[in-house]
């Protein structure tokens, strides 16, 4: 399936650089499918964040100050479904592929320097970066999900001792309580 433009969603893995020779795009993962779409890996995370209510840079900024990484920032793309995605490398290299880290459901350092990763739906791709670079982007992408949440949770928490209740937080699966 070539598209034009595309929209990350739920069900985007992972957004590859593509060239057949001629054209230039991008291959997206699902997953239930690949598609190829004809913007870049940085074009389509840049139109998916203004989709969702911000810029590039605005997402970037945020990333920064939620967690204070500034070199190939993760970034939260739909913030209601915690969508976020990390680059492999600077995003604005060709040959950056764009991760999101809900779908990675294990990783292996593999020979040469690479790593294998297998997609919540047992899909392995091989990823031309090391697995000590790989991880340290996969930790980034889950302490700016933890951050984000915890932001998210203060502000519930003011909202409601505002609004008169009398409120507690539980650290378990259960979240806020009020009464």
């Amino acid at each position: 399936m070539q598209l034009k433009e595309y929209e990350i969603c739920p069900y985007t893995m992972a957004i590859i650089p593509y060239s057949d020779g001629s054209e230039a795009g991008s291959k997206v993962l699902e997953v239930n499918q690949e598609i190829y779409v004809q913007d870049s890996p940085l074009e389509i995370v840049k139109i998916s964040c203004e989709n969702f209510g911000s810029n590039f840079e605005g997402r970037k900024n945020s990333t920064k100050r939620l967690i204070n990484v500034r070199h190939k920032p993760p970034i939260i793309i739909d913030p209601h479904t915690s969508t976020i995605l990390f680059p492999t490398k600077s995003p604005t290299k060709p040959d950056c592929i764009w991760l999101v880290s809900r779908h990675i459901k294990d990783h292996y350092p593999e020979e040469g320097g690479k790593t294998k990763i297998i997609f919540s739906n047992n899909q392995t791709f091989i990823l031309p970066i090391s697995h000590g670079s790989f991880l340290n982007q996969y930790h980034n992408a889950a302490s700016l999900q933890v951050a984000y949440e915890a932001k998210i949770r203060r502000a519930r928490l003011l909202f409601l001792k505002q609004q008169g209740f009398k409120v507690f937080e539980d650290f378990g699966d259960h979240g806020l309580y009020w009464f």
